[in-house]
């Protein structure tokens, strides 16, 4: 019950309350008992508090004033021509507007989120315009996977005026875009992408000469090649929005889409928010907005401090302790834990990522931590019937960020099944001790940590049973395997072949002296194949199995992206498709008239690096 009090100027309670009083008070009752409810949802929110934030902009300027040096962070503009082509039409102040257009955008949501006097640093000539730096290709025509190719031939010229690469974040502008003013008509074969850390970074852009934010509003149709009929307006939407998304891939920022509590701000520009951008402007739409993960992330970021810690370029780890994950009424969960860093921390920002859709889905919350690195975060709604990375990110004063990621799932009917991440933090010890091929350890520290917890001893013991049953690798020639052998593991047969794309081939264990234990999805497992990219396995089966089952995926948190291929005698029997961490898949696939088996890793067409796939438990059945 809400008790009102009357009081006249004079602080004297009135004679009589009048009828048009009343209702002037129904009014305000209404209009408080809103403020309660909006009040309540704001508290079971994920978005963190102003007070919160302020504490985390005071422990970043605080670390600063013990020891400041000068920000040796810049954006450095560069304009790639290739040979034998004349540069877009009026490239210098367009491409001057754009990067206004870009460091208003930032700036302005830094200050949004209570990040003020965050000022973009561009490199800039004595009279404080956007310095564009020139740069003719060697050959006369580049195309869209030429990215390292192109900054290949940009850095020399960088590093002739006295620029360093290493130490900047190179925003180039590839003069790769075909437009046709008779037809209306555009496409591209430009590098579109970018990549970074706090202490530099690369975004690869794509101009032509109607890319200009003072068209943002231009009506003119245009046929595009790759978004079809759309306007010379919503083609600036896209391509400046994708100018300000890539950069943020060159500041460090992952994707990440806008929360429920968030959508009345438009779409997140790392979401989808580079197709939107500006988009307000035409009546259209909301527009894109920086979320509040990524502005703590920036807020450090050195691009946008004159001042920075002297700890800049040091190696950060921060280690999460005591985590401790529970379920909500909904598909939600609540993380407690301790950040720990030598390097202080002011703020964690948690993704939740379900499975597909790259990460470009992943949800965000927020926390700053107490003096003693103690924080508390809600995760929001999460998808039902997927599987999801879980990843914790450390922001440090430095810019830096250190990442933990654990799995889980969400069935169908909304149940958070956290097993995995128990496995990660409540039975630590455990898979540490089966790291050492300590069973008997292994099996000590579970009594130790599950007590009278039996969820958690149910966890436990699944994992052990692997671990009681690891097969002995490459025991049987083909045809040597007993008849009334029904069930084998691949990784019994000798292979007829083997090849891997990174040290040596290993089975049950990852290489290397350490020779951790096989995980995908946040599991782990005692039987497998090591499969970096790119790998072949090879196995002669002489029609004597019928059916091959098993998993496949990323080891651990690698983030290369690959596909499994298997083929029997030739002929495909399972693809996956492109595989990412906290992807993986299951295969079951006939093999009964398979004299030659093959198994194959590719690197998913990204390259190699952390390219690190294995295969699951592979079983053959007679």
């Amino acid at each position: 019950m809400i008790k009102i009090r009357y009081f006249t100027h004079q602080d004297v309670p009135p004679s009589k309350p009048t009828m048009k009083m009343f209702f002037r008070l129904a009014l305000c009752c209404v209009a408080l008992s809103s403020v309660l409810c909006q009040s309540k949802l704001s508290a079971a929110s994920p978005e963190t508090a102003p007070s919160d934030v302020t504490i985390a902009e005071r422990r970043i300027r605080q670390t600063v004033d013990k020891a400041a040096i000068d920000s040796a962070g810049q954006i450095v503009v560069v304009y790639f021509t290739p040979k034998g082509t004349e540069p877009a039409k009026d490239y210098v102040q367009r491409l001057r507007r754009i990067v206004d257009e870009t460091s208003t955008f930032y700036e302005t949501e830094l200050e949004h989120h209570g990040f003020a006097n965050r000022k973009m640093r561009v490199l800039r000539d004595s009279e404080g315009l956007v310095r564009i730096i020139d740069v003719v290709g060697v050959n006369e025509f580049y195309d869209k996977p030429d990215g390292t190719k192109i900054r290949n031939e940009i850095v020399p010229v960088l590093r002739e005026q006295g620029i360093n690469p290493d130490q900047s974040v190179l925003l180039m502008f590839c003069n790769l875009m075909d437009y046709d003013p008779v037809k209306s008509s555009i496409t591209h074969h430009s590098p579109y992408y970018g990549g970074g850390t706090h202490l530099s970074g690369n975004a690869w852009q794509c101009d032509s000469q109607i890319l200009d934010p003072l068209r943002l509003v231009d009506s003119t149709p245009l046929l595009d090649g790759q978004y079809g009929r759309i306007t010379i307006g919503r083609h600036n939407s896209i391509f400046i929005g994708g100018v300000i998304h890539e950069l943020g891939h060159a500041l460090s920022l992952p994707h990440c889409r806008e929360r429920v509590d968030q959508s009345g701000r438009g779409t997140a520009l790392m979401g989808s928010g580079n197709r939107t951008f500006g988009e307000e402007r035409r009546g259209e739409g909301k527009g894109s907005f920086l979320t509040q993960a990524h502005a703590f992330r920036l807020a450090a970021h050195p691009v946008f401090n004159s001042k920075v810690t002297d700890s800049l370029f040091d190696r950060v780890k921060a280690e999460f302790q005591n985590i401790v994950v529970s379920t909500g009424d909904s598909p939600s969960m609540t993380i407690r834990a301790r950040v720990h860093s030598a390097v202080p921390v002011h703020a964690v920002v948690a993704y939740f990522d379900a499975t597909g859709g790259s990460d470009y889905d992943a949800t965000t919350a927020t926390a700053v931590p107490d003096a003693d690195g103690n924080f508390v975060m809600e995760s929001g709604p999460l998808r039902v019937n997927s599987g999801a990375a879980l990843r914790l990110v450390a922001c440090h004063v430095n810019g830096a960020t250190t990442t933990k990621t654990m799995s889980y799932r969400v069935s169908k009917d909304g149940q958070v099944d956290l097993s995995t991440i128990q496995l990660e933090t409540s039975l630590a010890s455990v898979i540490e001790a089966l790291s050492k091929n300590d069973l008997d350890a292994a099996t000590k520290q579970l009594e130790l940590a599950a007590a009278n917890d039996k969820d958690l001893r149910s966890i436990g013991e699944r994992l052990l049973d692997r671990f009681r049953n690891v097969t002995s690798v490459g025991d049987f020639e083909s045809d040597s395997v007993p008849d009334a052998t029904a069930v084998l593991f691949l990784n019994q047969l000798k292979p007829v072949s083997e090849t891997v794309g990174w040290m040596r081939p290993t089975y049950n264990r990852l290489p290397g002296r350490a020779g951790g234990l096989l995980s995908i999805d946040g599991d782990y497992f005692a039987n497998g194949i090591y499969a970096h990219a790119p790998a072949t396995h090879v196995y002669s089966l002489n029609e004597r199995w019928k059916r091959l089952s098993g998993q496949c995926g990323i080891q651990g948190a690698n983030y290369g992206q690959v596909e499994f291929i298997i083929q029997g005698d030739g002929k495909t029997l399972f693809q996956s498709g492109k595989v990412g961490s906290g992807d993986g898949k299951s295969f079951d696939v006939d093999v009964t008239e398979v004299k030659r088996l093959t198994l194959q890793v590719t690197n998913g067409g990204d390259g190699n690096g952390g390219d690190w796939g294995i295969w699951i438990e592979p079983t053959l059945r007679r």
